[in-house]
């Protein structure tokens, strides 16, 4: 009975989702453009979303350009000006073999981890972003993985990389009352919660925080922790979660964060503590004993303003570029 219910239940969902979606639409003037773009859109990426958005928007109102950009896979409405979609690419692509939804996924030039064999180079809703005017992914190493693989210039030959630069920079070490702080929605399955429950029993001071995705309130939140202990949700799926810990680095937080491939072409690796699975623990306990040094080794290197004031001209340099191309484009 239930097996024949799910598919008027999912329809019903996707009904009431759109509804809502309709009444959250923006149609907003930005000088000579008009931007399309929903401020409630999915709540896990929603705060990157908005951050995209604002940038096209500041770019707008510096060089003013007579568009309509249409952000996510939304409808347009009526609108007279030429019209350019933008799609986000928020999937890992880093996955291996048996990982869900990689079924027909070409083998990727990474190896795999302490084994013979490589990752796949899996790529979900490839129709949808090889037919957008723009992708924007959140990931260098998403980009790279699938660039190395080849196959994917459908896609790669108008993606763009935006380093999720979500939080204001707080390096203060005051007023950090929170030893560690982890972020699962999932936080009593699987690999995580065997993570949590392993370092409840040996007492590790750790508190988990779920579905907290509002920026401002995960932006205090984070000002008042020390570390935060970052380790992905799947065994297959192995894609760095930027949109996590980057946040984190900005806001001052001594991030340890479960290794993954390719973690050496990020900008800012060197700032991050990175460990294997079984060594999370431990290693989180060791920082917490030298707190301090970490901390000054970390925010006091002058290294690290300069990474994260590259990242940000680089965020703005491809809107500007992607504006610049399509105005030539006009022409």
């Amino acid at each position: 009975m239930l097996d024949g219910m799910w598919p008027a239940l999912k329809r019903l969902w996707f009904a009431r989702r759109d509804a809502r979606d309709a009444r959250a639409f923006v149609h907003e003037r930005v000088s000579a453009a008009m931007l399309t773009h929903n401020p409630q859109h999915t709540v896990y990426v929603r705060a990157y979303y908005r951050y995209c958005v604002a940038l096209f928007r500041e770019a707008l109102q510096r060089r003013p350009q007579a568009l309509h950009l249409l952000f996510g896979d939304y409808p347009p409405g009526d609108c007279a000006l030429p019209l350019r979609c933008i799609a986000f690419q928020i999937e890992h692509t880093l996955v291996k073999p048996g990982g869900g939804d990689s079924e027909g996924s070409p083998v990727s030039q990474t190896p795999l981890p302490g084994a013979e064999g490589h990752y796949l180079a899996r790529l979900l809703h490839r129709a949808t972003l090889a037919a957008a005017d723009l992708v924007i992914d959140y990931s260098h190493i998403n980009r790279d993985h699938l660039r190395a693989a080849g196959g994917f210039e459908d896609v790669l030959g108008h993606t763009i990389v935006i380093a999720p630069m979500l939080h204001a920079r707080c390096f203060d070490r005051d007023g950090r009352d929170q030893p560690v702080l982890t972020l699962f929605s999932d936080a009593g399955k699987g690999r995580r919660g065997r993570f949590l429950s392993e370092a409840m029993s040996r007492k590790l001071p750790i508190r988990n925080l779920k579905r907290c995705f509002d920026r401002a309130a995960l932006q205090a939140q984070y000002r008042r922790t020390r570390v935060l202990v970052n380790l992905r949700r799947s065994d297959h799926h192995d894609t760095i979660e930027e949109l996590r810990i980057l946040p984190a680095l900005l806001s001052g937080l001594v991030v340890v964060s479960e290794d993954g491939p390719l973690h050496d072409t990020l900008p800012y690796a060197r700032f991050i503590v990175w460990a294997r699975y079984d060594d999370l623990i431990e290693r989180t306990a060791e920082l917490l004993r030298d707190y301090d040094r970490w901390h000054t080794r970390i925010f006091g290197d002058p290294e690290l303003p300069r990474v994260l004031d590259a990242l940000n001209a680089a965020n703005h340099a491809a809107i500007d570029a992607t504006l610049a191309s399509w105005a030539n484009a006009s022409h």
